[in-house]
């Protein structure tokens, strides 16, 4: 990462009365990193430009979403003419990745640039703690959220899954703590997943209590962390932290929108009932949801139809909610013989990133994983009938796990999920593959189902050791 970080801002305007004096700074376009860090002014508009740069479209701004779906197998090149003439994507889907993805690459330095600006703030905050702690907390919190966040992201496409090995000592990726500079700090080798795994944990720990405990999305709040907290348990098949935290934001004051679309209509500082943490998108700043509208929804350009559409494994999932009349089915749409997605069909939308339904369906597996049949049946069917069906009373074990992931399945569709959850399943339970549409079948462990580390950090670090099999 030897480089020199000049921070773009975008000013985020939104009204969460705690956070209120934070959020009245005026970020200027650019500043440098002596302006950046000498005033409490300064670390304010630094922490914004954080948010600014996982707004950005190599990460929650769409990239994330869009190639883990392109990776796994529930959608395929509708447009041939778009996809598979990218040299990036076209690898994507035939799996056959070289070192110089650009994809791989732009998640590699975004998410990094991130974590450094976050880092940044959190190093010189302590010289303001006394004087301000109140927005110097905030601005902790954040960034640890931020910092927490990105790792996360980051060790899901880089690494191997949380337990590829039984003790989860496989290669992970750097962990960076410090800003360093464009000559220190920057040959750090890899750590371990189970590593990273517990930097994540303790990042987002210690942002709970520095949050605000408000339910809204327009910056993280304690239920934020929390949810992302229940995410990072439930990637490591720990059902009983799992379900904690997932119950924390169930209970935090969100609900499920009478419309299946709400989530997916919001501009700017407006937000859900049900978006627990969402990116923010306007129509005059440069849409981060973009890569999501274009991938999935518009047929840009003269087109007949979006780059990416649903797989014969969608497919079929979504012809069985078809005929039970799920109205998640209007979600999707037919055209030229093909289904598409249209969640993301609105241009300039936010981007919900974590949704009530995903803790809804986390806690329900992670009851019935550890045997509350009961309480598992309830979270179950709430997803069920909000949907528009009728309760199920499966009540055997294996019977409700399967069920609640077919509603994950359909419910998650096209928002990141998938890739990751054929692993996790799959490491709980010692098989599984993906049925791609262009490299055909990939068991969950192949070394192809995971992005190569980029060649300019090979090259820049002397510490790094690359994925096998590139």
């Amino acid at each position: 990462m030897k480089r020199i970080i000049i921070l773009s801002m975008m000013f985020v305007a939104v009204a969460i009365s705690s956070c209120k004096k934070y959020l009245d700074v005026q970020p200027q376009q650019t500043f440098g990193s002596n302006l950046a860090v000498t005033s409490v002014q300064g670390l304010q508009e630094t922490t914004l430009g954080a948010y600014s740069q996982i707004q950005g479209g190599n990460l929650y701004g769409g990239g994330i979403i869009a190639n883990s779906e392109l990776m796994a197998d529930f959608v395929f090149p509708a447009n041939t003419t778009v996809v598979l003439s990218n040299f990036n994507t076209s690898q994507e889907y035939t799996h056959q990745f070289n070192i110089y993805n650009a994809n791989a690459g732009g998640m590699w330095a975004s998410g990094y640039q991130a974590i450094l600006t976050a880092n940044t703030v959190l190093q010189y905050l302590p010289n303001f703690q006394a004087s301000d702690p109140s927005d110097c907390n905030l601005m902790k919190g954040n960034c640890l959220f931020i910092r927490a966040a990105m790792h996360f992201e980051l060790v899901k496409m880089f690494a191997q899954p949380w337990g590829f090995t039984s003790n989860n000592t496989h290669l992970g990726i750097p962990i960076r703590l410090t800003p360093g500079t464009s000559t220190t700090g920057q040959n750090t080798p890899r750590s371990t997943v189970a590593q990273v795994y517990a930097q994540i944990i303790s990042d987002l720990q210690a942002a709970i209590p520095l949050l605000p405990q408000v339910s809204n999305a327009e910056l993280a709040s304690q239920y934020a962390a929390e949810a992302m907290l229940a995410r990072v348990y439930f990637a490591q098949n720990d059902f009983t932290d799992a379900a904690k935290y997932a119950g924390m934001v169930i209970n935090g004051g969100f609900s499920l929108s009478s419309s299946l679309r709400a989530a997916f209509q919001q501009l700017g500082t407006t937000t859900s009932t049900e978006t627990v943490f969402q990116i923010i998108n306007t129509a005059k700043n440069d849409p981060s949801n973009g890569n999501l509208h274009s991938n999935f929804s518009a047929a840009l350009y003269g087109y007949l139809v979006p780059n990416l559409g649903m797989n014969t494994p969608f497919v079929a999932i979504l012809q069985s909610a078809l005929a039970v009349g799920d109205q998640r089915a209007s979600l999707f749409q037919k055209i030229t013989g093909d289904y598409f997605c249209m969640k993301d069909s609105l241009q300039y939308t936010n981007v919900p990133v974590i949704r009530l339904e995903e803790m809804y369906l986390t806690r329900a597996e992670s009851e019935a994983q550890t045997s509350d049949l009961s309480d598992a049946s309830t979270d179950y069917n709430t997803i069920r009938t909000h949907a528009g069906l009728a309760p199920d009373l499966t009540m055997t074990q294996q019977g409700l796990i399967n069920g609640i992931r077919g509603q994950r399945d359909l419910e998650l569709a096209i928002e990141g999920d998938h890739y990751y959850e054929v692993k996790r399943r799959a490491a709980l339970s010692g098989s599984g593959f993906f049925n791609t549409p262009g490299a055909g079948q990939l068991a969950w462990n192949a070394f192809n189902m995971i992005y190569p580390i980029p060649q300019q950090e090979v090259q820049e670090n002397s510490a790094m050791v690359q994925n096998p099999g590139y």
